[in-house]
Formats: structure tokens, C-alpha cells, sequence
């Protein structure tokens, strides 16, 4: 949501480099060393994409209680699967385990190529008991997983994950089952002796979240020689209403001119992340990208990125005038389903640090240093917060173009902490960002409490979602 050339040069960072040296006004000063919040909050619009590391390998199933007691089969494994459309090197990869709660971690190198389509079986321990093998695996190791509770992660590199919360863009997939103090998402349901879990749709599903993602059954590994079961065959992008969402507080129902949207569906864009690019007079950021575009009543809208399962553009300002849109989605010439949308003059959400659309705001203090409990405002002070669904401007913003000086929104816009109204300075484009991303500069009120304390903006008819939170510091 700013310029490409302020970009994290890691793609996915969550490093904070503002200072105070900054020459000029107020306004551009703060855009100039607000950067480093930005790059953690702002591009983190793209939500889970960057909370893991990028690529179409998955791991498809577990199976833990080989040779145990009941067990068919002799060995423990683990099976993986490229649900993208394009084949990929795995060379120098690990398979990575700890128990439930544990914090150091058993390592299994990979290698080869997995096509689209194809799984990969990793035979593991031995056990006692047990009639059956494994079909022909494509690794071997003798490390021996948990028949009920683990953690397993895919890994694209061989250094030893540490501590028992791991992160980090080198996590590629997390699959944590049974009572797994670290999940992606929700924790996979607890495995037997005689059950294995299976990510559904035969590996193409991937939501972010372990439970909704794994069914249980009774084990049955599949190897490079199963029969390939591709998950996208030139398929037309599919997206709903229910998935084209706020993205900064990921709700949905309803949309806003300008607004940030985020849209989850299918076949969207490519297996790898694209993010924004400027135009050639670098004074806006395309329309297109890597193939994606996104229409509005056949309007192209700025692109922020695009994946195959999640894009993000932002709402032309030209449908103030409408009562509702119709939404398409176009990869590679292909349209996806045409979805009636909703048009409000306002669709309010604040930006968050950890991109939840809940907990800490993105917020700049007076200190131009992010907000939070180890810098928390001062009663009286001026925060600076972003948002997007503040509607249109006065001047008239123009689509995907950076914003140049001040921009006004022409709807009211409010703000309370703590339940009580702030006095507000300034609500408008944030200078040196692209259009549609809000800013606002407000008084922290006298009377308010201290520590986390909500925080929520009224434009015009709407309030954007509560659980969002900035620190106050005591008195």
C-alpha cells in the first residue's frame, strides 16, 4: 500500500527501523518514518501469505502409531503434496518434528521434485508391531513422531527450528495435532494407533487453519507413483461474497469507494506471491498484475498483490455514486464468477500489528515510534492511526495514485478510546501511501484509563470492528 520502492526487501519483514530525524512538515515527516510501521502492519494486508514462508507443497498426511499396538502398518510417515501448478525443487528442504509441547526439533533432509499434483512419502521409525509396509517411500529416516499429539513443519532450509513457538518465512506449512501448544490456526484433531491425518480434498486444501483443514481415517500413504491428483486443471477463478473482505478488519458484508479489500476464492493468480508495482511515471501502482486484474462493474482496481487463493485491490472511488457493484476476478484471460456487492459510503477498519484485524492498532505515536506497552501514549498526546474505508476525499482522490499533500475525507469521521471521543486533528489520504489508505491524527483524551485501551473510528454511519487496542501510558 506504498510505494514499491519502500517495500521490505524480505518480503514477509517484521522489523521496525522509524527514527526521528526527519526533516519537513509534520505530515511529511510522519509518512518518511512511519516506513518501518507500514512495512509491518501495511503489507501485512496480505495476511497469512507472509505469516509462512511461499509455496504449493503441503504436508498431506500424518500417520504416527506405525508398529504400535492395533497398527497395520509397521512404519510412522509423513506424506506431501504440491497443490500448485508448477513443479518444485526441494533440495536442501527439511521435514521438521517436536511433541506436543516440545522445543527441540528432530530434522529430515529432502530432495527432488514433487510435479503439481504428485505426493511425496517419507517412511519414518519402526515399530514392534505391525503387519504391513509402506508402498515404496521417497525418503527414509528413522525419527519417530507421536501417535496422538505432535508438531510437523515443512521447512526450506536444513537449519533446527527453535523454541517450541517457531516462525519465521522459512516455515513453509505447520501442521500441529492433538493438544500441539502451537497450531496454524486451530489444532488437527488427536490421532490413534490405527488413524492418520489427511488434509482434505485429496491435499488441495489449505485455509490457514489445522482443524479445518485435516479429517481423520484409517492411514493410507500415497508415494510419487500415485496416481497425480492436480488441483487446478486452467480452472476460472471462483470467489464468493462472503470472501471479499475489509482488509485491515476482515469483515465483510458490504463495500466502500476506496476501500482496501481483500477477496479469498480460486485459480486467482499464481502459485508464487506478486506484490504492487508502479506505474512507469511512478506516480501510481498498476492495475494489473502477474495476469490478476480485479473488476468493479468491469472497472480495473489497484492491485496490491495477488495469489492463486488471495488478492487484494482497492475499490475504484468511481462507485461512490451506486447502490451496488458486481465483482470479477480475471487471471491469465479467464473471468471468474460475477458477485453483487453492496456499496456504502463508508466500510471502516484500522489496520492492526499483527494483521488480525484484532490486538495492537498499527498507530504511530507522538514520538513518530509505533504504540504498544513498551511505548505507550501519553494522555494528551497525538497518536497517528491507519485505516482504510474512509470512502472519498476532498480533493477527489484518484485510484492507486500516491498520495500527494492532503486529502480530506468528506465523511465525519470520529474516534474513541476507551469509550470516550478523541479530538480529532486530521482524517484523510496519508501522504507518501497509495490512495484509499487512511490516516488519522487524534488527541489521546485526559480521561481515559491506562494500559491497552480499545480504540475504534466512526466514519460517517459506521464503527469499525472492536477488539482492536492502543496503550496509554499511566500519568
Amino acid at each position: 500500500m506504498f510505494p514499491a520502492d519502500s517495500l521490505p526487501e524480505e518480503g514477509c519483514s517484521n522489523k521496525i527501523s522509524a527514527t526521528d530525524s526527519q526533516p519537513g512538515s509534520p505530515l511529511s515527516r510522519m509518512a518518511k518514518v512511519s516506513s518501518g510501521l507500514l512495512k509491518l502492519t501495511l503489507t501485512t494486508t496480505i495476511l497469512t501469505v507472509c505469516a509462512l514462508g511461499q509455496s504449493s507443497i503441503v504436508i498431506s498426511q500424518i500417520y504416527g502409531g506405525g508398529g504400535n499396538s492395533g497398527a497395520t502398518l509397521r512404519n510412522d510417515y509423513v506424506e506431501l503434496f504440491n497443490r500448485g501448478r508448477t513443479a518444485v525443487f526441494m533440495n536442501g528442504w527439511t521435514v521438521q518434528h517436536t511433541s506436543a509441547a516440545g522445543s527441540t526439533w528432530d530434522r529430515v533432509p529432502l530432495s527432488g521434485t514433487i510435479q503439481p499434483g504428485q505426493y511425496f512419502l517419507l517412511q519414518l521409525a519402526q515399530g514392534n508391531a505391525g503387519t504391513a509396509a509402506l508402498p515404496t517411500p521417497d525418503a527414509t529416516s528413522g525419527v519417530n513422531i507421536s501417535a496422538t499429539s505432535a508438531k510437523i513443519v515443512l521447512v526450506n532450509n536444513s537449519v533446527a527450528l527453535t523454541g517450541s513457538v517457531p516462525t519465521g518465512s522459512q516455515i513453509l506449512d505447520f501442521v500441529g495435532y492433538g493438544t500441539a501448544n502451537t497450531t496454524e490456526g486451530r489444532s488437527a484433531p488427536e490421532l490413534t494407533n490405527t488413524t492418520a491425518l489427511f488434509r482434505r480434498s485429496g491435499g488441495c486444501t489449505d485455509t490457514g487453519d489445522n482443524r479445518a483443514d485435516f479429517i481423520t481415517g484409517p492411514p493410507a500413504p500415497r508415494n510419487s507413483r500415485t496416481q497425480p491428483s492436480p488441483c487446478f486443471v486452467d480452472a476460472s477463478p471462483l470467489i464468493s461474497a462472503a470472501g471479499v473482505a475489509n482488509a485491515a478488519s476482515f469483515e465483510s458484508g458490504f463495500i466502500a469507494p476506496g476501500q482496501v479489500v481483500t477477496i479469498f476464492g480460486s485459480a486467482m493468480g499464481g502459485d508464487e506471491l506478486a506484490t504492487l508495482e508502479l506505474t512507469a511515471d511512478r506516480q501510481s501502482i498498476t492495475k494489473s498484475l502477474s495476469g490478476t486484474r480485479v473488476l468493479f462493474d468491469g472497472v480495473p482496481a489497484p492491485m496490491i498483490y495477488a495469489l492463486s487463493g488471495q488478492v487484494s485491490a482497492i475499490v475504484p472511488f468511481g462507485i461512490a455514486s451506486r447502490r451496488s457493484v458486481e465483482l470479477q476476478v480475471e487471471y491469465s484471460g479467464r473471468l471468474s464468477n460475477k458477485v453483487p456487492l453492496e456499496v456504502q459510503p463508508t466500510a471502516p477498519g484500522i489496520f492492526t500489528m499483527d494483521s488480525s484485524g484484532t490486538g495492537a492498532g498499527a498507530i504511530l505515536n507522538q514520538d513518530y515510534r509505533p504504540n504498544g506497552l513498551d511505548n505507550p501514549a501519553a494522555k494528551g498526546s497525538v497518536i497517528i492511526l491507519f485505516a482504510t474505508g474512509g470512502g472519498v476525499t476532498s480533493p477527489e482522490s484518484t485510484d492507486g495514485r500516491i498520495a500527494v499533500g492532503i486529502a480530506s475525507q468528506t465523511q465525519p469521521i470520529r474516534l474513541r478510546i476507551d469509550g470516550v471521543e478523541a479530538e480529532i486533528l486530521y482524517a484523510g489520504s496519508a501522504p507518501g501511501l497509495v490512495s484509499g489508505v487512511m490516516q488519522i491524527n487524534a488527541k489521546v483524551p485526559q480521561n481515559v484509563g491506562t494500559g491497552w485501551q480499545s480504540i475504534e473510528v466512526i466514519a460517517g454511519a459506521r464503527t469499525s470492528r472492536s477488539g482492536v487496542r492502543v496503550a496509554v501510558a499511566a500519568e
